[in-house]
């Protein structure tokens, strides 16, 4: 009897272990389904012809997954969206719909990723959009703070500040001539510029003035690497 009554108890025991594993298994699968479901949500989003990503972004957000290199495809959206001519031809209320929902998105990025500059990049041209350039403005400097070696990222802040260089204020003369000085020191970000400081005196002054500040062999560079995409433009420089 007491034999019997080991080999239900442990029967027991096996049948409770067998149940637990199974749902713990069941567990971790739905959170990797879960998982999974939010990292292609901005794919799914973004692989649809341009004009229903906009007619989607006026409805509502990109999705925002965990991972940093989802979190880049999200905020690529807005990004591709707000820089094209056909954003700022649409009707007013469905352009600020779209910046609203990048908005959204920029933020959400950013409160999982606080350093993210990317995302503050994204706000600052949804809120120039809007017509914020106070916001617009904090959001960029932000972005520059916290992001202040990232290349490719500083070509598109000199690009939107220059275009709202009137609204800059303060940040004209911190951030602003810091990314300047970080695309003065490479070809590619020389390249990035050259085309504005041939066309734009005053954009030339001010690259000049923070190239002058460099040493001798990156203002000989300079010089060297804007000559020759003038050349390529068929402008003098």
């Amino acid at each position: 009897m007491i034999s019997n009554y080991g080999f239900c108890a442990c029967s027991m025991a096996s049948y409770f272990n067998g149940l637990t594993l199974i749902v713990f298994t069941l567990i971790l699968g739905l959170s990797g389904a879960y998982l999974v479901a939010r990292e292609i949500a901005p794919f799914n989003f973004s692989f649809v012809p341009r004009s229903e990503i906009f007619e989607r972004l006026t409805n509502g957000p990109a999705p925002v997954p965990p991972s940093t290199f989802g979190t880049n495809v999200a905020l690529e959206i807005c990004d591709q969206t707000m820089t094209r001519l056909s954003f700022y031809l649409a009707p007013t209320a469905r352009m600020s719909a779209v910046a609203n929902s990048c908005i959204e998105t920029a933020r959400t990025s950013v409160s999982q990723m606080p350093s993210h500059s990317y995302g503050y990049y994204i706000e600052a041209l949804a809120r120039f959009a809007l017509g914020e350039a106070d916001m617009a403005v904090a959001a960029l400097e932000r972005s520059q703070a916290v992001g202040p070696n990232e290349q490719w990222l500083a070509e598109r802040r000199v690009g939107v500040a220059e275009t709202h260089y009137a609204a800059l204020e303060a940040y004209a003369g911190t951030g602003h001539l810091a990314d300047l000085a970080l695309l003065a020191q490479s070809r590619r970000g020389i390249r990035s510029i050259a085309a504005r400081y041939v066309a734009n005196p005053d954009f030339r002054e001010r690259v000049t003035a923070v190239v002058e500040t460099l040493p001798d062999e990156i203002q000989q560079r300079f010089v060297a690497v804007v000559r020759a995409e003038a050349r390529t433009m068929g402008a003098g420089a």
